[in-house]
């Protein structure tokens, strides 16, 4: 038997120079990656605090009952059934 054979010593080495390279470029995908989304904007959230009312839609409420019906949801005026029920009964005429 004569075949040769990588020593232990040069095969590890081998293996720990490859995990290192797939590491570097696995780091500097992701902080590019990161980077992108941080310069993206972002959808307005609806945590951010504002403040609606009839006034700030122009469209008088008489004219458009279904806004004002929605406002009223918003603003914790009226409850989800009773927001349904009005708007079922505002769409059907």
């Amino acid at each position: 038997m004569n075949k040769k054979a990588l020593s232990p010593l040069f095969a590890t080495l081998i293996l720990v120079i490859f995990a290192l390279i797939i590491g570097t470029v696995t780091m500097n995908w992701g902080k590019s990656y990161v980077e992108k989304i941080k310069e993206e904007p972002k959808a307005p959230s609806f945590d951010s605090g504002y403040v609606i009312s009839n006034k700030d839609i122009n469209i008088p409420p008489e004219e458009a009952p279904l806004k004002k019906l929605q406002i009223q949801y918003i603003t914790n005026e009226i409850t989800k059934e009773e927001y349904l029920s009005k708007e079922k009964s505002l769409i059907n005429g």
